[in-house]
């Protein structure tokens, strides 16, 4: 961006030498010359219209310049329009490079934007098939604990017959000790 505004200013300073040069040379060649007359009279023509109009003068015939005024006038003329066109068409690259460089920008952020969206795609997928895998666990996990309340109980009426059979009466669980058993925790029965 510097290196364009220290460009912008060169071409900038570069055209006034440039212009000057284009006076000089209206002077001497005949061509140019010519140019430089039809450019000066069609200046003050329409100058003189507008003065008229805008003052409120009756129009009159306009007296047309003297060769040597309309060669300064139109060497002046085309020396500014030349500085002017120089700087409108720097203006103008301005602009389309501050655009050329707006949608590189805006290019960078949709790709990102793009990247980040697929990323989140992909999350919401992992997510899903995560949510989908813990449902099964959760699934796995409620039947085993059916199968290790019913194995318990097994357990218990197995212990209760075996005592049966050594002549030991078994003895009454409340609904306590067996919650407390089905937690892991250890049961000692001959103490109950």
């Amino acid at each position: 961006m510097s290196s364009f505004k220290i460009a912008s200013l060169l071409f900038r300073t570069l055209s006034k030498p440039v212009a000057n040069a284009l006076k000089q040379q209206a002077k001497s060649h005949d061509i140019f010359r010519s140019l430089c007359i039809n450019v000066a009279q069609l200046a003050h023509r329409t100058e003189m219209n507008w003065k008229m109009k805008v003052l409120g003068y009756k129009k009159e015939k306009i007296r047309p310049l003297n060769d040597a005024r309309a060669v300064d006038a139109g060497a002046n003329f085309l020396g500014e329009a030349f500085i002017f066109s120089v700087a409108v068409s720097l203006i103008l690259a301005e602009q389309v490079r501050s655009r050329s460089q707006a949608k590189r920008q805006r290019n960078a952020v949709d790709e990102r934007l793009d990247t980040l969206e697929k990323q989140v795609s992909q999350y919401r997928e992992e997510l899903d098939r995560l949510e989908e895998e813990r449902a099964i666990l959760r699934t796995e996990v409620d039947s085993l604990n059916s199968e290790y309340t019913t194995t318990s109980t097994i357990l218990m009426q197995i212990i209760g017959h075996g005592m049966e059979k050594h002549g030991r009466v078994p003895p009454k669980i409340d609904q306590q000790t067996i919650d407390r058993f089905l937690d892991g925790e250890r049961v000692d029965i001959d103490n109950l």
